[in-house]
Protein backbone atom coordinates (compact mmCIF):
# COMPACT_ATOMS: atom_id res chain seq x y z
CA UNK A 1 0.00 0.00 0.00
CA UNK A 2 1.54 3.29 -1.15
CA UNK A 3 1.36 6.60 0.72
CA UNK A 4 -1.53 7.85 -1.39
CA UNK A 5 -3.69 4.82 -0.62
CA UNK A 6 -2.80 5.04 3.08
CA UNK A 7 -3.71 8.73 3.26
CA UNK A 8 -6.92 8.07 1.32
CA UNK A 9 -7.99 5.38 3.75
CA UNK A 10 -7.13 7.63 6.67
CA UNK A 11 -9.17 10.38 5.05
CA UNK A 12 -12.11 8.03 4.58
CA UNK A 13 -11.90 6.88 8.20
CA UNK A 14 -11.73 10.45 9.43
CA UNK A 15 -14.64 11.40 7.20
CA UNK A 16 -16.73 8.52 8.58
CA UNK A 17 -15.81 9.57 12.13
CA UNK A 18 -16.81 13.17 11.44
CA UNK A 19 -20.08 12.11 9.82
CA UNK A 20 -20.86 9.94 12.83
CA UNK A 21 -20.01 12.79 15.19
CA UNK A 22 -22.25 15.16 13.21
CA UNK A 23 -25.02 12.55 13.29
CA UNK A 24 -24.68 12.18 17.05
CA UNK A 25 -24.72 15.94 17.53
CA UNK A 26 -27.85 16.12 15.39
CA UNK A 27 -29.50 13.44 17.53
CA UNK A 28 -28.57 15.24 20.75
CA UNK A 29 -29.71 18.59 19.37
CA UNK A 30 -33.02 17.09 18.25
CA UNK A 31 -33.47 15.56 21.71
CA UNK A 32 -32.63 18.84 23.45
CA UNK A 33 -35.25 20.67 21.37
CA UNK A 34 -37.84 17.95 22.07
CA UNK A 35 -37.46 17.96 25.83
CA UNK A 36 -36.45 21.53 26.65
CA UNK A 37 -39.19 23.75 27.98
CA UNK A 38 -41.49 20.83 28.80
CA UNK A 39 -42.52 19.79 32.30
CA UNK A 40 -44.61 16.81 31.18
CA UNK A 41 -42.54 13.90 32.49
CA UNK A 42 -44.32 11.27 30.38
CA UNK A 43 -43.78 13.30 27.20
CA UNK A 44 -40.12 13.86 28.06
CA UNK A 45 -39.50 10.20 28.84
CA UNK A 46 -41.13 8.97 25.65
CA UNK A 47 -39.10 11.48 23.60
CA UNK A 48 -35.87 10.22 25.16
CA UNK A 49 -36.74 6.56 24.57
CA UNK A 50 -37.87 6.98 20.95
CA UNK A 51 -34.74 8.94 19.99
CA UNK A 52 -32.49 6.49 21.82
CA UNK A 53 -34.01 3.59 19.87
CA UNK A 54 -33.39 5.36 16.56
CA UNK A 55 -29.91 6.54 17.49
CA UNK A 56 -28.68 3.14 18.72
CA UNK A 57 -30.62 1.06 16.20
CA UNK A 58 -32.49 -0.97 18.85
CA UNK A 59 -35.84 -2.72 18.74
CA UNK A 60 -37.18 -1.54 22.10
CA UNK A 61 -36.37 0.81 24.93
CA UNK A 62 -37.60 1.90 28.33
CA UNK A 63 -36.84 4.21 31.23
CA UNK A 64 -37.23 2.98 34.77
CA UNK A 65 -37.47 5.73 37.39
CA UNK A 66 -35.97 4.80 40.75
CA UNK A 67 -37.05 6.18 44.12
CA UNK A 68 -35.15 6.09 47.39
CA UNK A 69 -36.59 3.48 49.71
CA UNK A 70 -34.44 2.05 52.49
CA UNK A 71 -36.66 -1.01 52.87
CA UNK A 72 -36.64 -1.71 49.13
CA UNK A 73 -33.76 0.18 47.45
CA UNK A 74 -34.64 -1.04 43.93
CA UNK A 75 -38.34 -0.19 44.05
CA UNK A 76 -39.43 1.43 40.80
CA UNK A 77 -41.65 4.47 40.63
CA UNK A 78 -42.54 4.67 36.94
CA UNK A 79 -41.83 2.67 33.82
CA UNK A 80 -42.27 3.95 30.29
CA UNK A 81 -41.63 1.76 27.26
CA UNK A 82 -41.58 2.17 23.47
CA UNK A 83 -41.12 -0.59 20.89
CA UNK A 84 -40.20 -0.33 17.22
CA UNK A 85 -40.94 -4.02 16.72
CA UNK A 86 -43.84 -6.44 17.08
CA UNK A 87 -42.24 -8.14 20.09
CA UNK A 88 -43.86 -8.17 23.51
CA UNK A 89 -42.70 -5.31 25.74
CA UNK A 90 -39.50 -5.97 27.71
CA UNK A 91 -38.62 -4.47 31.09
CA UNK A 92 -35.47 -4.25 33.17
CA UNK A 93 -35.52 -7.02 35.78
CA UNK A 94 -34.75 -6.56 39.47
CA UNK A 95 -31.26 -8.09 39.21
CA UNK A 96 -30.19 -5.46 36.71
CA UNK A 97 -31.81 -2.74 38.78
CA UNK A 98 -29.77 -3.86 41.76
CA UNK A 99 -26.57 -3.92 39.70
CA UNK A 100 -27.20 -0.39 38.44
CA UNK A 101 -27.95 0.83 41.96
CA UNK A 102 -24.59 -0.43 43.14
CA UNK A 103 -22.39 0.41 40.14
CA UNK A 104 -24.08 3.48 38.63
CA UNK A 105 -22.36 3.05 35.28
CA UNK A 106 -23.28 1.89 31.75
CA UNK A 107 -23.90 -1.81 31.23
CA UNK A 108 -23.54 -3.63 27.89
CA UNK A 109 -24.66 -7.26 27.49
CA UNK A 110 -24.57 -8.94 24.09
CA UNK A 111 -25.09 -12.52 25.25
CA UNK A 112 -27.28 -12.52 28.40
CA UNK A 113 -27.27 -16.28 28.82
CA UNK A 114 -23.49 -16.50 29.23
CA UNK A 115 -22.81 -13.24 31.10
CA UNK A 116 -20.98 -14.20 34.30
CA UNK A 117 -22.30 -11.17 36.18
CA UNK A 118 -25.86 -12.52 35.93
CA UNK A 119 -25.44 -16.27 36.00
CA UNK A 120 -28.57 -16.92 38.07
CA UNK A 121 -30.84 -14.54 36.17
CA UNK A 122 -33.70 -16.03 34.19
CA UNK A 123 -33.80 -13.97 31.01
CA UNK A 124 -36.74 -13.42 28.74
CA UNK A 125 -36.12 -15.58 25.67
CA UNK A 126 -36.58 -12.60 23.35
CA UNK A 127 -33.73 -10.62 24.97
CA UNK A 128 -30.71 -11.06 22.72
CA UNK A 129 -28.79 -8.02 23.91
CA UNK A 130 -29.30 -4.93 26.01
CA UNK A 131 -27.59 -1.67 26.84
CA UNK A 132 -28.22 0.37 30.00
CA UNK A 133 -27.15 3.87 31.02
CA UNK A 134 -27.78 5.52 34.40
CA UNK A 135 -29.76 8.74 34.78
CA UNK A 136 -27.81 10.64 37.42
CA UNK A 137 -29.03 13.84 39.07
CA UNK A 138 -26.83 15.42 41.73
CA UNK A 139 -24.82 12.21 42.06
CA UNK A 140 -27.97 10.16 42.71
CA UNK A 141 -29.36 7.43 40.50
CA UNK A 142 -32.83 8.64 39.55
CA UNK A 143 -33.51 6.34 36.60
CA UNK A 144 -32.16 3.85 34.07
CA UNK A 145 -32.34 4.21 30.30
CA UNK A 146 -32.29 0.80 28.57
CA UNK A 147 -32.44 -0.31 24.93
CA UNK A 148 -32.95 -3.92 23.86
CA UNK A 149 -31.87 -6.01 20.87
CA UNK A 150 -29.75 -4.40 18.16
CA UNK A 151 -31.70 -4.46 14.90
CA UNK A 152 -30.70 -7.01 12.28
CA UNK A 153 -29.41 -9.42 14.96
CA UNK A 154 -26.38 -7.18 15.43
CA UNK A 155 -24.43 -6.44 18.60
CA UNK A 156 -24.20 -3.28 20.65
CA UNK A 157 -20.70 -1.82 20.68
CA UNK A 158 -18.73 0.73 22.65
CA UNK A 159 -19.84 3.61 20.43
CA UNK A 160 -23.47 2.68 21.15
CA UNK A 161 -22.69 2.63 24.85
CA UNK A 162 -20.96 6.01 24.67
CA UNK A 163 -23.87 7.60 22.78
CA UNK A 164 -26.52 6.18 25.13
CA UNK A 165 -24.49 7.43 28.10
CA UNK A 166 -24.40 10.94 26.60
CA UNK A 167 -28.17 10.85 25.99
CA UNK A 168 -28.75 9.70 29.57
CA UNK A 169 -26.42 12.36 31.01
CA UNK A 170 -28.05 15.11 28.95
CA UNK A 171 -31.57 14.00 29.86
CA UNK A 172 -31.25 13.10 33.55
CA UNK A 173 -31.72 16.53 35.09
CA UNK A 174 -34.57 17.42 32.71
CA UNK A 175 -36.41 14.23 33.70
CA UNK A 176 -35.76 14.87 37.39
CA UNK A 177 -36.96 18.48 37.14
CA UNK A 178 -40.18 17.35 35.45
CA UNK A 179 -40.73 14.68 38.11
CA UNK A 180 -40.16 17.18 40.93
CA UNK A 181 -42.49 19.67 39.26
CA UNK A 182 -45.27 17.11 39.00
CA UNK A 183 -44.71 16.06 42.62
CA UNK A 184 -45.01 19.71 43.65
CA UNK A 185 -48.20 20.10 41.59
CA UNK A 186 -49.65 16.98 43.20
CA UNK A 187 -48.66 18.27 46.64
CA UNK A 188 -50.29 21.65 46.01
CA UNK A 189 -53.45 19.93 44.78
CA UNK A 190 -53.44 17.82 47.92
CA UNK A 191 -53.14 20.98 50.03
CA UNK A 192 -56.07 22.54 48.20
CA UNK A 193 -58.16 19.43 48.77
CA UNK A 194 -57.20 19.33 52.45
CA UNK A 195 -58.07 23.00 52.85
CA UNK A 196 -61.45 22.37 51.24
CA UNK A 197 -62.00 19.30 53.44
CA UNK A 198 -61.05 21.34 56.52
CA UNK A 199 -63.61 23.98 55.61
CA UNK A 200 -66.31 21.37 55.09
CA UNK A 201 -65.49 19.71 58.39
CA UNK A 202 -65.60 22.99 60.32
CA UNK A 203 -69.09 23.62 58.93
CA UNK A 204 -70.17 20.22 60.26
CA UNK A 205 -69.38 21.33 63.82
CA UNK A 206 -71.71 23.75 65.63
CA UNK A 207 -71.07 27.32 64.49
CA UNK A 208 -72.27 28.74 67.83
CA UNK A 209 -73.67 27.38 71.09
CA UNK A 210 -77.47 27.15 71.35
CA UNK A 211 -79.59 28.87 73.95
CA UNK A 212 -80.87 26.31 76.45
CA UNK A 213 -83.18 27.62 79.16
CA UNK A 214 -81.41 27.62 82.53
CA UNK A 215 -78.14 26.35 81.06
CA UNK A 216 -74.99 27.54 79.30
CA UNK A 217 -73.10 25.36 76.83
CA UNK A 218 -70.09 25.63 74.54
CA UNK A 219 -67.63 23.40 72.70
CA UNK A 220 -64.31 23.71 70.90
CA UNK A 221 -62.19 21.58 68.59
CA UNK A 222 -58.54 21.97 67.57
CA UNK A 223 -57.16 19.53 65.00
CA UNK A 224 -53.59 18.23 64.96
CA UNK A 225 -53.72 18.21 61.14
CA UNK A 226 -55.79 20.09 58.57
CA UNK A 227 -58.66 17.75 59.28
CA UNK A 228 -59.31 15.59 62.32
CA UNK A 229 -61.39 12.86 63.87
CA UNK A 230 -62.86 14.57 66.94
CA UNK A 231 -66.51 15.57 66.86
CA UNK A 232 -68.88 17.37 69.21
CA UNK A 233 -72.50 18.33 68.80
CA UNK A 234 -75.65 19.56 70.51
CA UNK A 235 -78.92 18.27 69.07
CA UNK A 236 -82.35 19.47 70.16
CA UNK A 237 -84.77 16.57 70.60
CA UNK A 238 -87.85 18.51 71.77
CA UNK A 239 -88.70 21.63 73.77
CA UNK A 240 -87.08 20.32 76.95
CA UNK A 241 -84.50 17.76 75.77
CA UNK A 242 -81.07 18.24 74.24
CA UNK A 243 -78.52 15.60 73.27
CA UNK A 244 -74.88 16.55 73.84
CA UNK A 245 -72.21 14.46 72.17
CA UNK A 246 -68.43 14.21 71.99
CA UNK A 247 -66.69 11.56 69.92
CA UNK A 248 -63.10 10.63 69.12
CA UNK A 249 -62.33 8.63 65.97
CA UNK A 250 -59.27 6.38 65.95
CA UNK A 251 -56.38 7.78 63.92
CA UNK A 252 -55.91 11.22 62.43
CA UNK A 253 -56.17 12.98 59.10
CA UNK A 254 -58.52 12.38 56.18
CA UNK A 255 -59.58 8.82 57.05
CA UNK A 256 -60.59 9.88 60.56
CA UNK A 257 -62.40 12.94 59.18
CA UNK A 258 -64.41 10.80 56.75
CA UNK A 259 -65.42 8.41 59.51
CA UNK A 260 -66.31 11.36 61.73
CA UNK A 261 -68.73 12.71 59.11
CA UNK A 262 -70.25 9.23 58.79
CA UNK A 263 -70.70 8.98 62.55
CA UNK A 264 -72.32 12.42 62.72
CA UNK A 265 -74.89 11.39 60.12
CA UNK A 266 -75.58 8.12 61.95
CA UNK A 267 -76.08 9.77 65.34
CA UNK A 268 -78.27 12.55 64.00
CA UNK A 269 -80.40 10.00 62.18
CA UNK A 270 -81.01 7.87 65.28
CA UNK A 271 -81.85 10.83 67.52
CA UNK A 272 -85.10 11.24 65.59
CA UNK A 273 -86.58 7.92 66.70
CA UNK A 274 -84.61 6.61 69.72
CA UNK A 275 -85.18 7.94 73.21
CA UNK A 276 -82.11 6.95 75.23
CA UNK A 277 -78.34 7.44 74.76
CA UNK A 278 -77.70 3.69 75.17
CA UNK A 279 -80.13 2.79 72.37
CA UNK A 280 -78.60 5.41 70.08
CA UNK A 281 -75.12 4.00 70.71
CA UNK A 282 -76.30 0.42 70.19
CA UNK A 283 -77.75 1.14 66.75
CA UNK A 284 -74.87 3.47 65.77
CA UNK A 285 -72.42 0.70 66.63
CA UNK A 286 -74.13 -1.76 64.27
CA UNK A 287 -74.02 0.69 61.38
CA UNK A 288 -70.41 1.72 62.01
CA UNK A 289 -69.28 -1.90 62.35
CA UNK A 290 -70.83 -2.82 59.03
CA UNK A 291 -69.37 0.15 57.17
CA UNK A 292 -65.76 0.22 58.47
CA UNK A 293 -62.75 -2.02 59.02
CA UNK A 294 -62.10 -3.45 62.47
CA UNK A 295 -59.08 -1.21 63.06
CA UNK A 296 -61.29 1.88 62.77
CA UNK A 297 -63.47 2.69 65.76
CA UNK A 298 -64.91 5.60 67.72
CA UNK A 299 -65.25 6.41 71.38
CA UNK A 300 -68.40 8.42 72.16
CA UNK A 301 -70.03 10.12 75.13
CA UNK A 302 -73.74 10.89 74.81
CA UNK A 303 -75.72 12.88 77.36
CA UNK A 304 -79.44 13.70 77.24
CA UNK A 305 -80.29 16.86 79.15
CA UNK A 306 -83.85 17.35 80.37
CA UNK A 307 -84.37 21.01 81.27
CA UNK A 308 -87.74 20.29 82.96
CA UNK A 309 -86.42 17.70 85.41
CA UNK A 310 -82.83 19.05 85.40
CA UNK A 311 -81.47 15.57 84.85
CA UNK A 312 -78.73 14.17 82.63
CA UNK A 313 -79.16 10.66 81.25
CA UNK A 314 -75.84 9.51 79.76
CA UNK A 315 -74.08 6.59 78.15
CA UNK A 316 -70.56 5.96 76.93
CA UNK A 317 -68.89 3.91 74.21
CA UNK A 318 -65.40 3.55 75.62
CA UNK A 319 -64.93 7.31 76.02
CA UNK A 320 -62.99 9.13 78.75
CA UNK A 321 -65.23 9.61 81.80
CA UNK A 322 -66.35 13.26 81.96
CA UNK A 323 -65.93 15.42 85.06
CA UNK A 324 -68.96 16.80 86.90
CA UNK A 325 -67.96 19.84 88.97
CA UNK A 326 -70.24 21.20 91.69
CA UNK A 327 -70.52 24.82 92.76
CA UNK A 328 -68.50 24.15 95.93
CA UNK A 329 -65.56 22.78 93.91
CA UNK A 330 -66.15 19.06 94.43
CA UNK A 331 -65.81 16.83 91.38
CA UNK A 332 -66.71 13.32 90.33
CA UNK A 333 -66.49 11.22 87.20
CA UNK A 334 -69.55 10.10 85.24
CA UNK A 335 -69.02 6.40 84.67
CA UNK A 336 -70.95 4.36 82.13
CA UNK A 337 -69.33 1.32 80.56
CA UNK A 338 -69.44 0.21 76.94
CA UNK A 339 -67.10 -0.76 74.12
CA UNK A 340 -66.07 1.75 71.43
CA UNK A 341 -68.27 1.81 68.34
CA UNK A 342 -67.26 -0.34 65.37
CA UNK A 343 -65.26 -3.08 67.10
CA UNK A 344 -67.95 -5.76 67.52
CA UNK A 345 -71.26 -6.17 65.74
CA UNK A 346 -73.65 -6.53 68.68
CA UNK A 347 -72.88 -4.51 71.82
CA UNK A 348 -75.03 -3.41 74.70
CA UNK A 349 -74.64 -0.03 76.36
CA UNK A 350 -75.82 1.15 79.76
CA UNK A 351 -77.57 4.36 80.80
CA UNK A 352 -77.08 6.26 84.03
CA UNK A 353 -79.00 9.31 85.24
CA UNK A 354 -77.91 12.13 87.55
CA UNK A 355 -79.50 15.33 88.80
CA UNK A 356 -77.90 18.57 87.63
CA UNK A 357 -77.90 21.03 90.53
CA UNK A 358 -77.51 24.81 90.24
CA UNK A 359 -73.85 25.63 89.48
CA UNK A 360 -73.00 22.10 88.28
CA UNK A 361 -70.66 21.98 85.28
CA UNK A 362 -70.13 19.00 83.03
CA UNK A 363 -66.71 18.84 81.33
CA UNK A 364 -66.49 16.32 78.45
CA UNK A 365 -63.18 16.00 76.59
CA UNK A 366 -61.12 13.96 74.12
CA UNK A 367 -57.84 12.28 75.03
CA UNK A 368 -55.90 14.88 73.03
CA UNK A 369 -56.13 17.03 76.19
CA UNK A 370 -54.85 14.52 78.73
CA UNK A 371 -52.25 13.13 76.31
CA UNK A 372 -50.64 16.52 75.62
CA UNK A 373 -46.93 16.11 76.34
CA UNK A 374 -44.22 18.37 77.66
CA UNK A 375 -40.60 18.44 76.48
CA UNK A 376 -39.83 15.40 78.65
CA UNK A 377 -42.67 13.49 76.94
CA UNK A 378 -44.72 13.34 80.14
CA UNK A 379 -48.47 13.54 79.56
CA UNK A 380 -50.70 16.30 80.94
CA UNK A 381 -52.81 13.56 82.49
CA UNK A 382 -56.17 13.31 84.24
CA UNK A 383 -54.92 14.41 87.66
CA UNK A 384 -53.57 17.66 86.28
CA UNK A 385 -56.82 18.18 84.37
CA UNK A 386 -58.84 17.66 87.58
CA UNK A 387 -56.64 20.19 89.40
CA UNK A 388 -57.16 22.78 86.68
CA UNK A 389 -60.92 22.26 86.79
CA UNK A 390 -61.00 22.77 90.54
CA UNK A 391 -58.78 25.87 90.42
CA UNK A 392 -61.00 27.43 87.71
CA UNK A 393 -63.41 28.49 90.47
CA UNK A 394 -66.42 30.52 89.38
CA UNK A 395 -65.27 30.39 85.75
CA UNK A 396 -66.54 26.81 85.66
CA UNK A 397 -70.03 28.20 85.16
CA UNK A 398 -68.96 29.98 81.96
CA UNK A 399 -68.25 27.25 79.39
CA UNK A 400 -66.14 29.35 77.00
CA UNK A 401 -63.92 30.59 79.86
CA UNK A 402 -63.47 27.09 81.27
CA UNK A 403 -62.44 25.73 77.85
CA UNK A 404 -59.95 28.62 77.51
CA UNK A 405 -58.46 27.78 80.90
CA UNK A 406 -57.98 24.09 80.09
CA UNK A 407 -56.67 24.62 76.57
CA UNK A 408 -54.23 27.32 77.73
CA UNK A 409 -53.03 25.04 80.51
CA UNK A 410 -52.32 22.31 77.92
CA UNK A 411 -50.49 24.76 75.64
CA UNK A 412 -48.36 26.05 78.51
CA UNK A 413 -47.58 22.52 79.67
CA UNK A 414 -46.50 21.40 76.19
CA UNK A 415 -44.63 24.67 75.57
CA UNK A 416 -46.86 25.34 72.54
CA UNK A 417 -45.52 22.37 70.60
CA UNK A 418 -47.36 21.08 67.55
CA UNK A 419 -50.46 19.16 68.62
CA UNK A 420 -49.94 15.41 68.59
CA UNK A 421 -53.66 14.66 68.64
CA UNK A 422 -56.93 16.55 68.18
CA UNK A 423 -58.14 18.44 71.28
CA UNK A 424 -61.86 18.77 71.88
CA UNK A 425 -63.92 19.86 74.87
CA UNK A 426 -67.60 20.43 75.60
CA UNK A 427 -68.91 22.16 78.71
CA UNK A 428 -72.52 22.21 79.98
CA UNK A 429 -73.31 24.32 83.05
CA UNK A 430 -76.55 24.75 84.91
CA UNK A 431 -76.97 28.36 85.90
CA UNK A 432 -76.36 28.95 89.65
Amino acid sequence: MNDFELKYRQYEAENRRLKKAVGELSILNDLAIAISGSLDSEKIVRAIISRSIRAIGAEQGDITMVVEDKQNPTRTLVRSMISSSNHSPLHLNQNLLGWMQINKKPLLINDPGTDERFRNVKWDESVRSLLCAPLMAKSKLTGILTVYNKKGDGLFDESDQRLLSIIAAQSAQVVENARLYQEEQAYQESLREMKMASGIQKKMLPSSPPEIGGYAIDGRNLTAQSVGGDYYDYIQMDDSKWLVCLADISGKGMSAALLMSNLQAILRGHVLHLNSPSEILKHANIQLYRSTHAEKFATVFLGMVNTKTNTLQFSSAGHEYPFLMSLDGRSRRLIANGLPLGIFDMCEYEDATIELKPGDSLFVYSDGITESMNQAEVEFGEERLAEELVSAGADRCEPAKLIDIIFNACFAYSDNQQLFDDMTALVLSRNP
